[in-house]
This record gives C-alpha cells, sequence and structure tokens, in this order.
C-alpha cells in the first residue's frame, strides 16, 4: 500500500552528523550516511523506484497520525486500523560523549521501535537501501543473527531486528529484504539500522538494550532544550524550531547547513532545485544573534569557530558557501537517473554558488562575529587579523556590483541590500575595535568607508518616486531583502523611509499574506518560484515594531499553518496552495521564526497587550 507524501507530511531525526526523513505512512523516505553531504542510502523522496527506503507500515487500510514526543527529536507514528492500533517511535540514537565512549557504540545507529497500542496488527517492513543516490544497487547479504548487511566502500551498514524466524526474506535480486509481522496488544518489535566504516562492525545489541537507549535519547533531547531561555508566547514552535537547528547543526565541525536535502523544487516541475546540504555564510549573523540569545553557548562557539575555521582557504576573501568542513569547491552534479521529487528535474549534488560574489556575506559575518562578542573576552591573534581584514577587504570591494543575497546566476548588479550589509560589517567592526582595543586597527578608515556607503545608499539605493529603497541602485522595483535594512540596526523601524519601503514591499511583492522575495527580475532560470519563508518573518518584525500588531500576527500565523502537524517549514510556500517547496525543513526559515516571535514577544510583553494567544 502506497501513498504520495507531501513535504508536510515528514519529519526530521537526526543525530547533528546525519539526518533522515520519515514520512507519516513510516517510510524513511531520505538519509544520506554517514554525513548530511554523503551519498544517500534512501532517496525515496527523489525517485520513489530507483531511491531507495525503509518503510514499517500495517499491511491493510489505515489512518496514521504523526508528531514529535515533546521537546525532543524522536518522532512518534500511530497507525489505526480496523483490528487495532501501533506506535512506530524513530530516532537517530543520541547519548552524551561519556557514555558513547564508555560503551561501545555504532558510529550511527536509527532505532525504530514497534509497539502494539490494541488489538492485533498485520505489518509490513521493506528494506530497500541503494548506493550512491540510487545509481547502484547494493548486494544484501542475510548473516541471520548478525543481521542483514551490505557494504560499498569502507561503509558497512547493517539491518537487525528482533522478529522471530524466518524474519526479513531477501529478495528482487539481493536489493530488498521484506518481513510479514504481526503485533498484538503489549507486544514489541524493535528495528535497528546502524553504520559502520570498520571492519568488524560493531552492532548494537537489540532486545535487552534498545529500549534503554531510546528512553536514553528521549532524556538527550529533553535536557538539551531545557537550557533554552525562551518562555514567551509560540514559545512550543520556538522550541520546536531550535530543536530543528540542533539536527541541522554538524557536531564534528560546529557548521549549520541550509538544510539537509537537495533539489526539492521550489516550483513543482520547475528546474529551481539546488542542493542545500552546505552552510552559507549569509545565515551567519541571525543564527548566531539567536543561538546567543536563547542561551546556546556551546553550539554558538562551535558554530564561530566553523567560521573563522571554514574561511582559512579563501582568505581574505569570503565565499558564499562551504562544506561542513570548511572545503570552498563544491562542483555541481546532476544526477539524471533520478525523476526528482514529483518530476522535478533536474536532481543535482554540488552548488555552483561556490563561484559566485556576494558583498553582504562580508557584512552577515562581521555582524555575527559582533553578536557572539558578549561570550569572548578576547580573539587570538590569527582571529584578530582576519577580523580586522574583512574590513580592508570591504573598503576595497563595496563599490563593486554583485550577485546579491539571493545569489542571482545572470549579470551582476548594484544590489542597495549588499551595500546596506557592507555598512553594517563597518559598523559592526567599529564596535569590535572598541571593545576589544584593537587600537592599531584603521577605525577612521572603516568610519569615512562607513559614511561614504551610506551617502550612496540614501541616494541611489532609494527612490523618491516610489517612496521606497529600491532592490538595485537607480531602480524602480523593490526586493524583499530591504525588509532587513531595520533588523540589522541600518536604520530605525519608524524611520519615514523604512515605512513605505514596508508599505511597498506588501503592495508588490504579497500574495495571500505571503511575500515574495522579488518578482519579474531575470535571475538567469526558466519558470516561478514560491513565496520566501523568511521574508515573511522579516516582515512580521517590521511590523510588530513599528505597532502594526494585529497585521504582524496575521501574517506570523499565516506562514504557521503552512508547517506540517511536525511544524516543519521549508525554503518557500505555495501561496495558492499554502503547500511546502523548496528544501526542507530550512535552518533560516526557522531562525526567522525564532527571530520574529522573539520581537512580538518584546513588543507584546512591553505593551502588555491584551491579546488571547492559543
Amino acid at each position: 500500500m502506497h501513498h504520495e507524501p507531501t513535504l508536510s507530511d515528514y519529519a526530521l531525526i537526526g543525530n547533528s552528523c546525519s539526518a533522515a526523513l520519515i514520512s507519516k505512512f513510516g517510510s524513511i523516505d531520505w538519509c544520506c550516511l554517514p554525513e548530511f553531504d554523503s551519498p544517500s542510502v534512501f532517496a525515496a523522496l527523489l525517485d520513489r523506484e530507483k531511491g531507495g527506503y525503509f518503510s514499517i507500515a500495517p499491511r491493510a487500510g489505515y489512518r496514521s497520525t504523526q508528531k514529535y514526543i515533546p521537546d525532543t527529536n524522536v518522532v512518534e507514528t500511530i497507525f489505526k486500523t480496523d483490528q487495532g492500533s501501533v506506535r512506530l517511535i524513530d530516532a537517530f540514537t543520541a547519548t552524551t560523549e561519556e557514555r558513547h565512549t564508555a560503551s561501545l557504540f555504532p558510529d550511527l545507529e536509527i532505532l525504530r521501535i514497534v509497539e502494539g497500542i490494541s488489538g492485533e496488527v498485520r505489518l509490513q517492513a521493506d528494506y530497500a537501501p541503494r548506493i550512491f543516490f540510487g545509481r547502484d544497487l547494493p548486494d544484501l547479504k542475510n548473516h541471520k543473527a548478525l543481521g542483514i548487511g551490505f557494504s560499498w566502500k569502507e561503509n558497512i551498514i547493517t539491518l537487525l531486528s528482533t522478529l522471530d524466524p524466518p524474519g526479513f526474506q531477501i529478495e528482487n535480486n539481493n536489493a530488498r529484504a521484506r518481513a510479514d509481522f504481526t503485533v498484538t496488544e503489549g507486544q514489541t518489535v524493535i528495528f535497528s539500522l546502524s553504520y559502520s566504516n570498520q571492519s568488524p562492525a560493531i552492532l548494537p545489541e537489540l532486545k535487552e538494550t534498545s529500549p534503554g537507549r531510546m528512553r536514553e535519547t528521549i532524556s538527550f533531547w529533553k535536557n538539551w532544550i531545557a537550557k533554552c531561555r525562551y518562555t514567551g508566547i509560540y514559545h512550543e514552535l520556538v522550541k520546536r524550531s531550535v530543536l530543528t537547528l540542533k539536527l541541522l547543526a554538524h557536531a564534528p565541525s560546529g557548521a549549520i547547513i541550509a538544510a539537509p536535502t537537495t533539489s526539492l523544487p521550489e516550483k513543482i516541475g520547475g528546474e529551481r532545485n539546488w542542493d542545500y546540504r552546505y552552510c552559507w555564510l549569509r545565515d551567519a549573523s541571525f543564527t548566531t544573534r539567536v543561538l546567543v540569545k536563547l542561551g546556546f553557548e556551546e553550539e554558538a562557539h562551535a558554530y564561530m569557530n566553523w567560521i573563522l575555521h571554514a574561511t582559512q582557504l579563501t582568505r581574505p576573501e569570503l565565499q558564499v558557501v562551504y562544506s561542513i568542513y570548511g572545503h570552498s569547491k563544491l562542483e555541481e552534479q546532476t544526477l539524471d537517473w533520478l525523476s526528482g521529487y514529483r518530476n522535478s528535474k533536474p536532481v543535482r549534488i554540488g552548488n555552483k554558488a561556490d563561484v559566485q560574489f556576494q558583498l553582504d556575506v562580508y557584512g552577515e559575518v562581521l555582524d555575527a562575529i559582533y553578536a557572539y562578542a558578549p561570550l569572548v573576552k578576547t580573539f587570538d591573534n590569527d582571529s584578530k587579523k582576519f577580523i580586522v581584514g574583512l574590513g580592508d577587504v570591504l573598503c576595497k570591494i563595496w563599490s563593486k556590483p554583485d550577485n546579491g543575497i539571493w545569489e542571482i546566476r545572470t549579470s551582476r548588479v548594484h544590489h542597495t541590500h549588499s551595500k546596506v550589509m557592507a555598512w553594517v560589517g563597518l559598523d559592526r567592526l567599529i564596535k569590535l575595535c572598541r571593545k576589544y582595543r584593537w587600537t592599531d586597527a584603521p577605525v577612521k578608515k572603516y568610519q569615512d568607508t562607513a559614511a561614504l556607503i551610506r551617502d550612496q545608499v540614501e541616494m541611489y539605493g532609494y527612490n523618491p518616486r516610489i517612496k521606497s529603497y529600491t532592490r538595485a541602485f537607480n531602480g524602480t522595483d523593490v526586493d524583499a531583502s530591504l525588509l532587513t535594512l531595520s533588523l540589522v540596526g541600518y536604520c530605525d523601524y519608524n524611520a519615514p523611509r523604512m515605512i513605505s519601503t514596508v508599505n511597498r514591499v506588501c503592495e508588490e511583492l504579497s500574495d495571500n499574506n505571503l511575500i515574495y522575495r522579488y518578482r519579474g527580475v531575470d535571475d538567469g532560470l526558466g519558470g516561478d518560484e514560491g513565496s520566501f519563508a523568511i521574508c515573511n518573518f522579516w516582515l512580521v518584525e517590521n511590523l510588530i515594531q513599528s505597532g502594526r500588531i494585529d497585521e504582524a500576527i496575521k501574517i506570523f500565523e499565516t506562514a504557521l499553518h503552512c508547517a506540517g502537524p511536525a511544524g516543519l517549514l521549508s525554503e518557500q510556500i505555495d501561496p495558492t496552495s499554502h503547500e511546502l517547496t523548496g528544501n526542507y525543513p530550512q535552518a533560516f526559515t526557522h531562525i526567522g521564526l525564532v527571530n520574529a516571535a522573539m520581537a512580538m514577544n518584546d513588543v507584546i510583553t512591553k505593551k502588555k497587550a491584551k491579546y488571547e494567544y492559543s
């Protein structure tokens, strides 16, 4: 029995190295091992036939609901049939470092526990892993008590279960294994999918210790999110966003990836399909601000260390995007054997944005360092040299046209947002020099350049005829990145030019209470795209800060209603159908949500407004 899930039917599990998407129909349809940007083992999300999956579901008709166990990244799916009901609990096992080193653990383990709730339910487990994004079939071997295994290169993947014999049967020329089984009330069946890159592989023990590993994983997440300082309005949504961010933070390196997926289309059937399993410096300042504000200091340190490390290969210049380990070359290639999500081709891996020039990145990084500064007494000499070096580069290049925050693949222009971010970079650097008494830095040069940039923005980046800042210098159209001018402190929320810009953006870019990032711009690609989710949250911050509380709540809740039952949001939203599009879930979107919720909370708490919150 096969269902066609949409993105909102998926929840994400992970262990801060790798992640998997599980549909409410019990199928793992996306998972790359052992790292976020490794080749996939399951990619049914991009091609049901060829991609591979691992599903556990009732054999007869059923209704299913999926949600996270509160305050965790453990997913619970309930299947109800006419004969009875069962619960499926899914997680990447997580434990503290101390426990991990004290006992023999596989490198990675996905634990799937089926529990009978009532009656008697007949289920089927269907395991069809694939090698390199479905290009090659594995050679599955049944090692009886040691599970069903296959290997490629130095990777070993093993599926164990507590099923009674005969358990799994290998079929389809060794590329798939199936098991039919029955669960009655109170009965438990456990499945463990583990990864090792050494021989012999360390296999987890199932019957005795897996329930304990699942309990430990649940308490690991509950203890982690308990550090979250936020208790205001929408706090469940904020916590879910933060838990999702933690899943997208790569623990070994500190990097935070944009999304765990590749090639989920911005428009169904279109060609705007990109690989987001990398780290964009563009997201740095908003991300750091959230981590510091919410009290996740360890993550903030790890992320900042990654930024300082990743940029070493390209210093003093920055590039737009890096791999989780700071590699600067991300060759873009097409996987033409995959049909794509709902036939949206091409499927790409790698990302050509690595060759673009985006001026705003310098401002984002300096703003991130400034947001991080309250946590550090001093920076070492090497870091200081790098930070001051960014200012020197900015002074040299701020007047050049660039590809802009949206990575336009046509010609470079003078983007207003990019110039503002150059100003932000110098502004933050001047403040850092004061804070850390870096007396040898050419602060006067930074001040003069910042003043010059501001003059240019006000002269060429604002069009008095349309009463708005414009997408590009001397332009006549707007773009949603202008909503950040107030967010980054370039101008006040209530500045007349800002208020009229917000109004203009609403007029020109809004559709069904959702905002596009731009319209009618030749960006070098065919077809349309959806509303850009984070832009809605930027708008919310502007509206709330200028006292338009009702409008802010309306836009905030419109975006929230597009999230699936698991509470996750993708990069874009179709304004007509409200369906999620683009890569999923997206870190940038969830960061926007957290910032907007905190801004609303601040304003509403101050006003002690008499609003009823659900």
